[in-house]
C-alpha cells in the first residue's frame, strides 16, 4: 500500500543516514526528484535543501559526486561550458551544484561529473579520457569501492554506473567514437576538450531493460533502503562490480536489450559504416 505522508526534510535527513554508512569515503548520488516531488511538504528551494542536507552528512570529510552530463547539449552546440552546459535530464540537484562554486567538474563533454569534498584534489589529477572506461571516473569510482544512491530514480534507468560493463565486455551493439569541440568556462574560450565513448547506434534507439541484472542484485540484497515513502537505495560499487562481471560473463547480455533482433539487424547492416563516419 502506497504511503501519500508528506516529506519534510527530517525524513530525508534519516533516510540518507540509512543508506549511508559511516565508513563509507566517496557518496555518487543519482537522482530524479519529480518522481515524488508532489509528496513534499517544503515547495521552495527543493534542490538546494535536499543538496544541503546530503552535503552536511558527506563532507568535509568524505568525497560526494553528482552526474552534469550534457550531451546532448555538447552535440547540438559542438561546446562544452563548465559553468553552463547541462542537460535537463540531470534534474535539480545537479543544477544546484552546479552553482555552487566550491564544485569541481570534470572536463567532459558528454558525461562530466561535479565533485566536492576530501578527494576533490585527488579527482583533478586523473587523466579523463573516456566515458565509462579504465581512464573514465567510473573507473575511479570502483578502486575506491564508492557508495552509489538513487534518489527518486530507479537502478535500471538512472544509474550510468552500469554502462561501464558493456563497454568492458565489449557489447557488440556499441563501438568506440571520439567527441571533441570547443571548452568554455563561463562563456570564457579556455581550450578544447576531447571524450572518448562507447558510443551506441544513430540509426535505432536501444530498448534498454537492465531489470534482469537488477532482480539479480535484489536477490543478492546488496541495497540498503531508505525510508519506504520515496525511492532511496544505496550499494557499493564492488557489490556492483561482482554481480555485473558475472552475469556479462555468463553471456547473458544480450537480455538487457528489448529490441535485439532489431539492433542485430543494425550489427550485420548498418554497424561498420556507421563507424567509418567522422563525426
Amino acid at each position: 500500500m502506497e504511503d501519500y505522508r508528506l516529506i519534510d526534510e527530517k525524513e530525508i535527513y534519516n533516510s540518507f543516514k540509512k543508506v549511508i554508512r559511516p565508513t563509507d569515503t566517496t557518496i555518487v548520488l543519482y537522482s530524479g526528484i519529480w518522481s515524488f516531488i508532489n509528496k513534499i511538504n517544503f515547495k521552495k528551494n527543493i534542490g538546494k535543501k535536499i543538496l544541503d542536507i546530503v552535503e552536511n552528512l558527506v563532507t568535509p570529510k568524505r568525497t560526494l559526486i553528482i552526474p552534469s552530463f550534457s550531451s546532448d547539449t555538447f552535440l547540438r552546440e559542438n561546446k562544452f561550458d563548465l559553468k553552463l552546459s547541462l542537460d535537463n535530464k540531470n534534474g535539480i540537484i545537479s543544477k544546484e551544484a552546479l552553482k555552487r562554486n566550491y564544485y569541481y567538474r570534470t572536463p567532459q563533454p558528454l558525461h562530466s561529473y561535479l565533485v566536492t569534498g576530501k578527494k576533490i584534489k585527488e579527482i583533478k589529477n586523473l587523466s579523463l579520457k573516456t566515458s565509462w572506461g579504465k581512464t573514465s571516473i567510473l573507473e575511479w569510482m570502483k578502486k575506491n569501492n564508492s557508495r552509489i544512491c538513487v534518489l527518486g530514480i530507479p537502478w535500471n534507468k538512472g544509474c550510468s554506473y552500469l554502462h561501464r560493463f558493456e563497454e568492458k565486455f565489449e557489447v557488440p551493439w556499441r563501438y568506440f567514437k571520439t567527441f571533441e569541440g570547443k571548452m568554455y568556462n563561463n562563456k570564457k574560450f579556455i581550450g578544447y576538450c576531447r571524450e572518448i565513448k562507447f558510443s551506441s547506434p544513430s540509426k535505432i534507439n536501444l530498448n534498454y531493460d537492465y531489470k534482469p541484472l537488477i532482480n539479480i542484485m535484489r536477490k543478492s540484497n546488496i541495497f540498503l533502503k531508505g525510508n519506504a515513502n520515496f525511492l532511496l537505495e544505496s550499494t557499493k560499487t564492488k557489490s556492483i562490480d561482482l554481480i555485473s562481471n558475472n552475469f556479462f560473463k555468463k553471456s547473458s547480455k544480450w537480455k538487457i536489450i528489448k529490441n535485439r533482433s532489431q539492433v542485430k539487424q543494425w550489427i550485420i547492416k548498418f554497424k561498420k559504416s556507421e563507424i567509418n563516419k567522422t563525426y
